[in-house]
């Protein structure tokens, strides 16, 4: 089997569930678990998946109500994705009781095009939702994917998918393997782990091209010059020290960041550096990602 055979799995087809009312909530009731470094150290027996660059969303599903809540993990509202409610109604006709999925949303060309259409209050028609864990489930990872696996067998939509999963190969091969697919990198997970609730834990470890940090942005300055009417950099805060970012960008991401400044400081950037001066700023640092979901 392919690797994108491995995205879904897909037989009978189900009846959309038409004109669901979305349900209150002020969070998520399942806070999403957060990942660690990768350090070179591996649990005992992990699995490898791939690290998806987009929104996480934490989507809370009721088959008996019909209803669908598309939330980030600081419990702001995705209505960009409201248009997908009858398809995940669709994935989880089988479960008898509401279920919460956590996944990543993608969408556009470029993860600067993703959040601005993933954030807005219209429809996002190109989004796909990479779904690869079940937060409110009581098992080990293990267990959580064949569950998943499960809800997954009767799927037949476009839209949404299950991460793939591998316990064939290293932290290193993975990384590889899912960077040469597109992919931002790799999850190590440990598969005898429980799902921890708003917690940062060691059984997630996410390996990337360079050592990162998030920052907060606490300012964007227009460059001069070619660059004028663009960011020039970017100035982010980490435990108490200012540092100026200015390599990671390309023309056209400097304007959509320009442009979008007002709504961008305050969010969090992930920082790739080569190393920590003894003072604790950051040497040679290029911006990675601003999140989404943060």
């Amino acid at each position: 089997m392919t690797f994108f055979e491995l995205l879904a799995k897909m037989s009978a087809e189900h009846s959309p569930v038409k004109n669901a009312k979305p349900r209150i909530l002020k969070t998520p009731k399942s806070p999403a678990m957060l990942a660690r470094l990768y350090v070179g150290q591996t649990p005992a027996s992990y699995a490898c998946e791939p690290k998806i660059d987009g929104v996480r969303v934490i989507i809370t599903a009721d088959p008996i109500a019909g209803s669908v809540r598309f939330q980030t993990r600081n419990g702001n509202d995705l209505f960009s994705l409201s248009h997908l409610t009858s398809e995940v109604l669709a994935l989880i006709s089988g479960c008898g009781s509401e279920v919460t999925l956590d996944a990543e949303a993608v969408s556009g060309s470029s993860f600067f095009d993703g959040i601005g259409n993933l954030r807005s209050s219209e429809p996002c028609f190109d989004a796909t939702l990479w779904v690869f864990d079940l937060p409110d489930h009581s098992g080990t990872y293990s267990e959580r994917r064949e569950d998943l696996f499960d809800i997954f067998s009767g799927y037949v939509g476009e839209s949404i998918r299950i991460v793939p999963s591998s316990i064939d190969m290293t932290p290193e091969q993975a990384f590889s393997f899912y960077l040469s697919q597109g992919f931002e990198g790799a999850m190590i997970k440990d598969t005898s782990a429980f799902y921890a609730k708003g917690k940062r834990s060691n059984a997630w470890l996410k390996v990337k091209d360079a050592d990162c940090e998030d920052c907060i942005i606490t300012d964007i300055i227009e460059g001069k010059g070619k660059c004028s009417g663009m960011a020039g950099y970017i100035i982010v805060r980490l435990e108490g020290r200012t540092i100026r970012v200015g390599t990671g960008m390309s023309d056209r991401q400097r304007i959509d960041i320009f442009n979008r400044r007002i709504e961008l400081i305050g969010r969090i950037a992930e920082i790739g550096f080569q190393m920590k001066t003894p003072s604790g700023s950051l040497r040679h640092p290029t911006l990675m990602t601003i999140r989404g979901d943060k």
